[in-house]
Formats: structure tokens, sequence, C-alpha cells
């Protein structure tokens, strides 16, 4: 694919400054009946900006935000941007143990907090420990409106972005999970972020001015901010709608014209099953499906429902700085590449550097041969874990990690195949075991515990729990323990899969759990259910 070499935009700032000078509807805020125009947000961030500023914020101030899409979201976002200083995400829907975590670690001084999810942030930031300063987006009497901070003021008209001396500086933090522990603070520079929103044939016609996109991701997610900074770019208009409603989605399509989509799959399946028969959705040109993997039962659904778009799919990490593989929807040739391989996650993209390597050997493995996939971009990859060491993340050669173990065809083609991480993903978010085991090891019947994933066609995994009892305690108490954790956790970790009562878990000498071992065991029990297995018996 090509990119957009447009050197002129040293920042993030100044490429939203820039950018945003435009006299044309920026959002269609669908569940209100309203639209803001690029000038509106211009005049919010730079109101925003100069509120911010007024409060002390500067370079390296963290500004974090947790809202669900709405007129305002982009807001804080971009005035963060002007001051150069950092900006970071929370989503409504996290849990509150990685939402207290995430709090200490970057302690930001400034929280935007939608209305609903201000109690849950109150609750979090007690618990850390964290002071920092909350805005609310809508009516409160306990802390500042947003509504103040986009009032008018006689600095607006004075007002000049602050110029950041390096673009490798840190812009965006997001939030991801660890091959183990809690998650991390993945710091993004302006560099990155520039180079990836200029990327051609991937979201939206740059050269068609009246490309409207829509996403349900929040800013939490690198592929939100993605849309974000590749619509104001490009001149984009973006629907915007709080809830994902599949029958109401394509309606959306007909009533705003929409012409680009990035759908989860989870979203996406629901999506093809709710078509109403009244609809066109001839507007559509291209549809992007990621996050997870893709069944290829989807891929064909979507390939015969929509036939004038063009269905591609997506691979990507945020230590990437966004997309790694995909067809460019804009080649004729690498579309068909797509309909003739519909489970490939696409070629790799202009200016990555690549291999496959055996993770025992370290070898470099061909065509068709599977191993972990390592990429290279300099000064575009991740600048590194906030306040951690990320030297184990990169190879010898400067590689990056990705975890994931996949393979290229003879075409240069690529496939995910698994991950060699110990967490897995469910519907998008990435579930991480020792969390849940902490919380089964909680219950008193509980003498052992190993979370894993289980496949599933829609959501990705569902999280399956495997524990030993103690001597004393009943073997039939598997429903007691999944209602016991369920009760507990977030509704992504939630043990759909059941809860397994066995003999032992399998370890190493040095008493860490063999989870491929213990996959393969439990690999024949019936999903979902709440039993007890018996390992000596010959059946399992």
């Amino acid at each position: 694919m090509n990119v957009n070499n447009d050197t002129s935009f040293k920042t993030l700032g100044d490429m939203f400054y820039h950018c945003l000078h435009r006299d044309k509807i920026f959002q269609y805020l669908d569940d209100i009946n309203e639209t803001t125009t690029y000038s509106d947000v211009l005049q919010w961030s730079i109101r925003t900006a100069v509120k911010l500023k007024k409060m002390g914020i500067s370079r390296k101030d963290i500004v974090s935000s947790c809202t669900h899409n709405q007129k305002y979201t982009p807001v804080p976002f971009i005035a963060t941007q002007f001051l150069g200083a950092i900006c970071n995400s929370f989503d409504p829907n996290l849990s509150h143990l990685d939402t207290i975590h995430l709090l200490k670690l970057i302690e930001p001084k400034i929280l935007f907090v939608a209305e609903e999810s201000l109690a849950f942030m109150e609750s979090c930031l007690e618990k850390a420990g964290v002071k920092t300063e909350i805005v609310v987006f809508g009516p409160c009497k306990k802390y500042r409106q947003f509504s103040e901070f986009i009032e008018p003021s006689e600095e607006e008209n004075s007002f000049q972005i602050e110029k950041v001396q390096n673009d490798s500086d840190t812009a965006v933090i997001f939030f991801s999970s660890g091959t183990t522990g809690l998650p991390k603070g993945i710091c993004l520079n302006h560099k990155a972020l520039i180079k990836s929103s200029g990327t051609v044939g991937v979201l939206g016609n740059a050269k068609d001015k009246n490309t409207v996109i829509m996403t349900y991701t929040t800013l939490y997610w690198i592929s939100a901010v993605f849309s974000l900074l590749r619509s104001v770019r490009f001149g984009y208009s973006c629907v915007i709608r709080v809830k994902f409603d599949p029958e109401y989605t394509w309606r959306l399509i007909d009533k705003y014209k929409i012409s680009t989509m990035f759908l989860a799959p989870y979203h996406a399946i629901d999506f093809v099953k709710h078509k109403p028969a009244d609809v066109d959705a001839s507007s559509l040109d291209s549809f992007l499906v990621g996050s997870c993997a893709v069944p290829l039962k989807l891929m064909t659904s979507l390939f015969e429902i929509l036939p004038q778009a063009k269905i591609v799919q997506g691979y990507g990490q945020t230590e990437a700085g966004s997309l790694i593989t995909m067809f460019n929807v804009t080649s004729p040739e690498e579309y068909a590449l797509q309909l003739k391989k519909p489970l490939s996650c696409g070629k790799m993209l202009k200016g990555f550097q690549w291999k496959i390597v055996d993770t025992e050997t370290e070898k470099v493995l061909g065509p068709n041969q599977r191993g972990e996939l390592r990429v290279k971009f300099d000064g575009y990859l991740m600048n590194g874990y906030y306040k951690m060491d990320s030297s184990s993340a990169f190879d010898s050669e400067g590689y990056l990690k990705t975890g994931d173990i996949m393979y290229y065809d003879d075409d240069e083609c690529f496939y995910v195949v698994g991950r060699i991480k110990e967490i897995f993903k469910y519907r998008g978010w990435h579930i991480l075991p020792n969390l849940i085991e902490d919380i089964i090891l909680s219950h008193p019947a509980v003498k052992e515990a190993a979370v894993i994933g289980v496949p599933h066609e829609i959501d990705g995994e569902h999280a399956m729990a495997v524990v030993v009892l103690f001597d004393e305690y009943d073997k039939n108490c598997g429903k007691e323990i999944e209602e016991f954790v369920n009760e507990k956790v977030a509704d992504s970790q939630k043990l759909r899969a059941g809860v397994k009562i066995v003999d032992y878990i399998p370890k190493t000498t040095t008493n860490k759990i063999r989870r491929n071992d213990l996959r393969k065991m439990i690999g024949a029990i019936k999903n979902g259910m709440s039993v007890y297995i018996n390992w000596n018996d010959k059946s399992v």
C-alpha cells in the first residue's frame, strides 16, 4: 500500500489545527438528531485548550477521558494535542480491577467523564488513591461541567498551538495487555500516528471528500483514534451513535449514505443476520472487519450480502501503531486476493520489515511455515510501555515480538493462526487468566485454578475455569463456583465456557501451569457445562 507522505504535519496538534479548518459536517449525531461541523469542533477544542492551559496543563501532563461516543468526545483529545500534552482514554466498560490499576499507573491530572460513568470512576479513583480534577460531560453540582470549557474567552482569538520539539515524543497512551500481568500503557508518538493515519486504502477513500464513515469503538481503542485522525486528515464525516443495533445500523447506512464501516466480528455477525428487506445500502463501498478472529462463514456471508462493497480483514497491534497487514481496497488486484483467500488478513503494509520465526530456535521461517510474526518500522513503533521496561517486547534485531503465530503463503498473503500469549480475546477484549484465577481461588472450595480460552465462532474465545477442589467439598459444585465468579468480574471475563472440576492441573517443575497441555486435556469435553472430570477415566 502507498502512504500519504505529507511531511508538513510534525505533531498531531499541528495536523488537527490545520485540517479542522473546513466548512463541512464533521459528525452526524444520530442519537440526538444533530450535526456538528469541523468549525464547531475546532472552536470547542481551542476554547478547551485555553481552559486547560489556565489550569496548568502543559507538555508531558496526562489528560484522560472516560465516555462513550457523543457530541464532545473528541474535543478534550484534540485540545490536549494543541497543548502538546498526552492523551489517554478509559472505556466505560472496563472492569474495576483494570481501571484501578491503570489509574495508579498514569495518574492523570484531569479526567473528563460521562455523567453515567461518574460513580464508577469516583469509586475507582478512591480505591486507587489517585487525586485528579474531574470534569463531567453533563449537569453536575459536585464537579466542573464540560460546558464551562467551551464558553467564549478573549484568549481564543490569539490562541496558538504549543510547539512540540520532537515528533518522537509520546502523544497518546493506549492500554493493552501483555503476555502476563496487568494491562500496560503503550506509548505512541506523533510521528507514528501521523504516518499510520495517511495509509492509503485502509479506511475511507482519501480522494472522495464525501466519504462518510462509521465505527462503534471508543477512543480507548486504537481503531477509534485511527478513525478520528484519518477523518480529520482527509475531511471525512462520521456517524456517531452510542449503542450498536444491528438492524438500525443498516438504516443508518441509507440515512447518511455511509461509505465505509468498521465492525468487530461479533457485531458483524449480528449485522448480517438482521438486514431489513427494505434497505438499499448501495452507498457502502468498503467494510473492514477485525480485532479478533474472523470466521470463514462470516466473510462468505458479507461477500454475499454486500456484493457492491469491498470486504476486507485487517490485522494490527497497538504497539505497532495500528494496522500491520491488510489488502488495499483501492487496488483491484489486491482485493481479488481477498475474495480468493477469505481467511487472509492481507498483505504487509508498506514500510514494515517483517519475519516469521520459530520461537524456540529463532530461525527465520519461509512460506507456509507457522511461527511468530515480528515487525520493524523504524521510528514508527511504540516508544515503549509507560513507566515499565519494554526491552522484552523486542528481539535482538529490534523487531517487535507480536506474540501471534502466523504464516504467509506464496503470494505473501498473511494468516493468523493463534497467540503465544497466555491471554486470549473475548469480543476484542484481552482476558488475563491470572486475574480471574485470583477470584476463583477466593472461593473456599477451590484449591487450585487455571483459566483458559475456549474457541468460539462468534466471540473469539470464552473463558473456562479448570479447578481442583479441597477434598471435603462436593465435586458437583461447579455451577456454584461459576456463579460466584461471574458476580465479581466484568462481563467480558465471565466463565461462558463453564467450570471443569479436575483431579489435577498439569504444571511444570517450577509450578507454572502448562496451559497448552490443559487445553488438550479438556478438548473433548462439551463446552459450557460445569462438570467434574476424572483424568483417569479412559472416556475423557
